[in-house]
């Protein structure tokens, strides 16, 4: 009894040693690099961000398949929601090369790659749905509901590492627009169906 004791300290004790280095090792480098987004997350704070995504979503979740058969329709609606939802972080090929997602510390993974298309159906579902924290991924959708638009997000990741040069052109109409590249827009519809107003940038 008296070795299990002991054996059960040792471990916890060694435990809270590892614990208590690597918490020193992170603090280390963000008083080396600051809190900035531009410094290259460490080697700790990948481990962290890689640790904090595989605990984000529960056993449950993880053996979730996906309801929604991957029809053509069905792909045209995930990837209009993906285009108007995702692509400001993600790109609309998934890639994850944005103004805002090469912002982002830790980045947005490529989609179309091993390590998210090798997670189950439930997994992406949960992370869409659900968020993850320390990320710049934020939660979507109705918690504990079933949204198929969700299902229909997934069925589009996982057709990602095929899309078309003409998909992705299709794609670029269904990207949000900022108020200023709307007014533009108007003015130019405006200017070209024969009314007074200049479309901005033109020469007079």
């Amino acid at each position: 009894m008296l070795v299990q004791r002991g054996i059960v300290m040792y471990s916890f004790v060694c435990g809270a040693l590892a614990l208590a280095a690597s918490l020193l090792l992170a603090a280390m480098f963000l008083l080396q690099d600051g809190f900035s987004s531009r410094s290259k997350p460490s080697a700790v704070e990948g481990w962290m961000a890689r640790y904090a995504l595989r605990h984000a979503v529960s056993q449950a979740d993880r053996a979730m398949t996906n309801p929604i058969a991957p029809s053509a329709e069905v792909l045209d609606e995930g990837r209009d929601h993906f285009a108007d939802h995702c692509a400001l972080c993600h790109s609309n090929n998934g890639d994850g090369h944005t103004l805002y997602g090469d912002g982002l510390n830790p980045a947005p993974p490529n989609l179309r790659l091993a390590a998210t298309q090798n997670k189950t159906d439930g997994e992406l579902y949960s992370i869409i749905q659900n968020g993850v924290r320390m990320t710049g991924m934020p939660a979507f959708g109705t918690p504990g509901a079933h949204d198929a638009s969700t299902w229909k997000l997934v069925a589009f990741i996982r057709h990602l590492p095929a899309l078309t040069a003409a998909e992705e052109l299709a794609m670029r109409k269904a990207n949000p627009i900022s108020p200023t590249e709307l007014e533009e827009r108007k003015q130019e519809d405006d200017f070209l169906s024969g009314g007074s107003a200049q479309p901005k940038g033109q020469p007079r």
